[in-house]
């Protein structure tokens, strides 16, 4: 991931955009968010068994934090 000040953004927003890579965003030398293009994310070939699996994955590894909170 690479890293840019909001200045940076403002002088050269198209080309950054256009180079689609995940970039931070700084202001102050602090992380202000992320640009994180649309191609690099793997929505559209996942489906919905895989989507299901990861899920109960998720949820596995934080069933004691669930099961905690479920009391409260």
């Amino acid at each position: 991931m690479r890293y840019i000040t909001m200045t940076e953004l403002k002088q050269r927003a198209s080309r950054i955009l256009d180079e689609k890579k995940p970039t931070a965003i700084l202001r102050n030398s602090k992380v202000e968010g992320y640009y994180v293009p649309v191609d690099s994310l793997a929505f559209d070939t996942i489906d919905d068994a895989r989507a299901d699996e990861l899920t109960q994955s998720i949820l596995d590894q934080r069933s004691e934090v669930l099961a905690y909170l479920a009391k409260r």
